[in-house]
């Protein structure tokens, strides 16, 4: 008699935010007391531990661990004395504090190495689980962090080297650090500009000065010796002069407009002067030196986004290098992506949801959660006002249609933003207009359209030295697709010889 088989389910857990290890590992134990939980809350010097079990009884009270080697000689060797006497091997200990910062990873390092799992809880939830919420010592923070490991409110901390490409840590790692450095530009702008209100009133107002703000011949102006006075003393035809060595447009009329600006502009107080030219100077250097490395950085990362298939991400109008890049390192490998609902919950673009009263009560929409990726999140909501601006006609219209009906277009926006990339990257494909895609769609309108699409590529990937071989060589997501296309559908699709 044939027997059927039976379908398997999936369990449900409710601890939906621990890591599936660390559920295993309490099942492998058969009981909590087998599990042993070192919670350690995290200092630049000195660390603060504690050692229980699985259900929260204390193994070892709070002691000192230095974030040095001998440190971490010190921990191992207090977690060796646990195991013996408890009879507890290595796979059912876990070892975990706060989001780790830059100076715990190579202390956290040296305990993955050594085969112990290292897990993170989150900040704010472990201060909600301290003893006493209107206090806080080390003491009282560790054991908010002990109780949220025993409750298995916790992740696995990912160590990049092993379960991650290398491409996207490098990208992330890179993009962060352009961020914060855009940033600092910003701030020194905003100085830049504080300065400019005292020496010459207007001047970074290019319907008034005729000059670029912060474009080459702004800043060489305001490098040296700037003021009305100085400005009002020149003759037209030097300034011009100096105007076009910097490359700026119609420098014959932009220096007969600074001119009339600077000489009927209210004079500086005179002993304000010297120390606001000198204070501008210096400004300027470093806004120089900001963009530069913004720049450095901007092409590092963009050598690395051609290797991936986010480079797709440059085929939507509005979307270059920058967003694609910061999404990217954000992101991470293709192959690990979430769901999207998980993946725009991950990113704050997705509002949350209220209910109670009963089953029988509707729920409420609340505002979208602090609790994201904070950096993912700028990057996606930029994303979708840029292709809001310059991106397809039907992403265009489909924006235009939601202001009008008073919804929040940039986060809607965003979401589908993230729905098309999760497609594009996955699938290793390019945005394809919506006459392409239909199904009876004939050969002329796909190559047409491929053809646009590898146009706005290499308007995008232009900036990047040596871009044909960078980013459309065959080895490359892009490269790869250019050649499918031309043998498919016979595209045009040439690429500019080397001078």
């Amino acid at each position: 008699m044939k027997t059927k088989n039976k379908k398997t389910t999936r369990r449900r857990s409710i601890y939906r935010s621990q890591d599936s290890r660390i559920g295993a590992m309490f099942e492998i134990a058969g009981s909590p007391k087998k599990v042993v939980c070192f919670a350690l809350d995290y200092a630049k010097t000195k660390h603060v531990a504690l050692i229980c079990d699985g259900n929260g009884d204390v193994l070892k009270g709070a002691f000192p661990v230095d974030n040095s080697r001998e440190g971490v000689a010190y921990l191992l060797k207090e977690l060796a004395v646990t195991m013996r006497r408890r009879k507890v091997p290595k796979s059912q200990v876990f070892i975990g504090g706060e989001d780790m910062p830059a100076y715990v990873e190579n202390f956290a390092q040296v305990l993955r190495d050594k085969g112990f799992l290292v897990v993170g809880v989150n900040a704010k939830e472990a201060e909600l689980n301290r003893e006493n919420l209107l206090a806080s010592t080390d003491e009282l923070d560790l054991l908010g962090i002990a109780k949220t490991l025993v409750n298995r409110r916790c992740r696995v901390v990912r160590d990049p080297s092993s379960e991650e490409p290398q491409v996207y840590r490098e990208l992330r790692d890179l993009m962060r650090a352009r961020r914060e450095l855009v940033k600092g530009r910003t701030a020194s702008s905003n100085r830049a500009h504080t300065y400019v209100d005292r020496l010459l009133p207007g001047f970074l107002d290019r319907s008034k000065s005729g000059i670029t703000p912060f474009g080459d011949a702004s800043l060489h102006l305001m490098s040296e010796r700037f003021s009305a006075a100085q400005i009002a003393r020149r003759k037209p035809a030097s300034l011009a002069k100096v105007l076009r060595g910097q490359r700026a447009q119609g420098a014959e009329e932009a220096s007969a407009k600074l001119i009339s600006l600077a000489r009927g502009a209210l004079a500086p107080n005179p002993a304000h002067i010297s120390s606001a030219q000198r204070g501008l100077a210096v400004t300027v250097d470093l806004i120089s030196a900001q963009d530069r490395g913004a720049t450095a950085l901007k092409l590092e990362a963009a050598a690395l986004l051609a290797q991936t298939p986010y480079a797709f991400l440059t085929s939507i109008g509005g979307v270059a290098l920058v967003l694609s890049a910061g999404i990217a390192g954000e992101l991470g490998d293709p192959e690990r992506l979430p769901p999207l609902r998980s993946m725009s919950g991950y990113a704050g673009v997705i509002p949350g949801i209220g209910q109670t009263g009963g089953p029988d009560q509707p729920g409420t929409t609340r505002p979208t959660p602090s609790r994201c990726n904070r950096r993912l999140k700028d990057w996606t909501i930029q994303a979708s006002g840029k292709i809001a601006q310059y991106g397809p006609d039907e992403w265009r219209a489909r924006h235009a249609r939601r202001e009008a009906a008073g919804q929040n277009a940039l986060f809607a926006g965003a979401r589908n933003f993230l729905r098309v990339s999760r497609c594009l990257v996955v699938q290793g494909i390019p945005y394809i207009s919506p006459d392409a895609r239909e199904s009876n769609a004939t050969r002329e309108v796909l190559r047409a359209d491929a053809e646009a699409t590898f146009q706005r590529l290499a308007d995008k990937w232009r900036c990047v030295p040596d871009w044909t071989e960078v980013v459309f060589a065959e080895d490359r997501p892009l490269g790869l697709w250019r050649m499918l296309m031309i043998d498919i559908h016979g595209a045009d699709m040439p690429l500019p010889k080397k001078r």
